[in-house]
C-alpha cells in the first residue's frame, strides 16, 4: 500500500518527535529523576506549553524556532541537529522495511 503524503508528514513529525525525545529530553535529569515541565522550560529556554507538546511525542509541529532552541541548549550546530536526524531517520526508515 503506497502511503499518502499526509501519512508521510505524519510519520516525520512524530519521527522527529521522539528523536527529540530519546536524544536531548530524556537524557536530562535533575538529581536523578526527570524534570517537571516547568524545570524543562528553565533548563532549555523553550516554554512550557511547546515542553508539554514535545513530550507527548505525538501530532505537533515542531517549529524550526525550537529546534534552534534545542540546539542552542545542547551546544550544536542547526547542521548538526538536522544530520542527527537524517541518521536517525535512516535508522528507523532501515527498520520499518525490515519489517515489511
Amino acid at each position: 500500500m503506497t502511503k499518502t503524503k499526509d501519512e508521510e508528514t505524519e510519520r516525520f513529525n512524530k519521527s522527529l518527535l521522539i528523536f527529540i525525545n530519546v536524544r536531548f529530553l530524556s537524557p536530562i535529569k535533575i538529581n536523578g529523576r526527570t524534570p517537571s515541565i516547568r524545570e524543562y522550560e528553565k533548563i532549555t529556554s523553550i516554554g512550557r506549553g511547546t515542553i508539554d507538546k514535545l513530550l507527548k511525542k505525538d501530532g505537533y509541529d515542531v517549529p524550526i524556532s525550537t529546534i534552534r532552541k534545542i540546539s542552542k541548549y545542547a551546544k550544536i550546530s542547526l547542521t548538526e541537529f538536522f544530520n542527527m536526524f537524517e541518521a536517525y531517520l535512516q535508522e528507523k526508515e532501515a527498520e520499518w522495511n525490515s519489517n515489511l
